[in-house]
């Protein structure tokens, strides 16, 4: 259906593994102007963006705007896809001129992407298999690419946001996903926002103990204490992160948002009401063009904004696939109004 009427309308995943072993999840998200909330939730989560462009289309504000998003969500790893070769003969002028234009767009905003490969998606071209009727093109396929782009593991300090405690007997079973660093067993974490300490007795990966763990693996922690523990926790070491009820943040409106609106900020598992309590600037996500600020922020506005939230959370400053420096806004009626960067 979506086929036939040329549009995605949700997100949809496919699993994928290559010969190699390597494992993707491929989300296909929506780009037209009315599900622009459905791709930047699609988009949240994601290490690699395939900016998939139609060769006839050119580089129109849908396309712009899809990129100031991946930009706005810190996504740095980029493949641009010239797509429907086939509707312009497969002809490399084609080809160079919209790579030129898209490159230098993308250079104004210092996105550089790894890889700009032509296909003909519908036939295959250049998706698995180098096409023969683009003998031109001496670049990787699609999946190549991919394989080049897949990211190892992820460096820094580690972040385990609670999702979750179960009872094993006495037993306290944390579950989380590591979002950054690596745990071994013996080594003392901090668990915030309360700032006590703690030692890691057992880590559990698929019921069977591990020694470590590390980014991006789902696991359960066993603590020497137990204490309070709740779903919304952060536990990390060495360096902390900040525990605050004060945010400065730039967000990107999927709805209108009022000032002062009572909302629900939440950032990985951490969830408390907040308020946006000053605009400091308003830009249309199309151009970057400054706009007159009022009441209410419009769908597609992007805004430097002060948050108040009743509860301490635990943040840090964004740096691209980070999910203490993401968060999302939701209003009264659960709808997600707005994604957003710590500053």
């Amino acid at each position: 259906e979506e086929r036939q009427n040329q549009l995605t309308l949700e997100t949809t995943r496919a699993f994928c593994r290559d010969k190699q072993g390597r494992q993707w999840v491929l989300i296909d998200v929506p780009g037209h102007r009315e599900l622009i909330k459905n791709m930047i939730v699609g988009s949240s989560y994601a290490d690699i963006a395939v900016l998939v462009v139609d060769t006839r289309e050119s580089l129109k504000e849908q396309a712009k705007r899809h990129i100031h998003i991946l930009k706005f969500l810190g996504i740095k790893e980029l493949i641009l896809v010239i797509n429907k070769m086939d509707s312009v003969g497969y002809y490399k002028e084609y080809f160079t001129h919209e790579k030129t234009k898209f490159l230098e767009f993308l250079g104004k905003l210092n996105i550089k992407p790894g890889y700009c490969i032509p296909a003909a998606a519908k036939q295959g071209d250049n998706l698995v298999k180098n096409s023969q009727k683009m003998r031109w093109y001496k670049g990787k396929t699609l999946i190549e690419a991919l394989a080049m782009s897949c990211r190892k593991e992820k460096p820094g300090d580690f972040r385990l946001p609670v999702q979750d405690i179960y009872k094993n007997g006495k037993q306290s079973i944390i579950a989380g996903m590591v979002i950054s660093g690596r745990i071994r067993t013996g080594q003392k974490i901090t668990i915030l926002p309360d700032g006590r300490e703690a030692k890691i007795k057992q880590i559990k990966v698929f019921n069977k103990d591990s020694g470590s763990a590390g980014f991006p693996e789902n696991i359960g922690l066993v603590l020497d204490q137990d204490g309070e523990l709740r779903r919304g926790m952060v536990l990390c070491k060495p360096k902390l992160p900040k525990v605050t009820t004060k945010i400065m943040a730039k967000i990107f409106c999927v709805i209108p948002v009022g000032i002062k609106e009572s909302l629900s900020f939440k950032s990985s598992s951490q969830d408390t009401a907040a308020r946006i309590k000053k605009v400091i600037t308003v830009w249309d996500s199309a151009d970057l063009g400054a706009k007159p600020q009022s009441a209410t922020l419009q769908a597609l506005d992007l805004a430097e904004i002060a948050l108040d939230m009743d509860n301490p959370v635990v943040i840090e400053q964004f740096h691209g696939i980070n999910s203490l420096g993401r968060f999302v806004l939701e209003n009264k009626n659960r709808e997600i109004c707005a994604a957003g960067i710590i500053l």
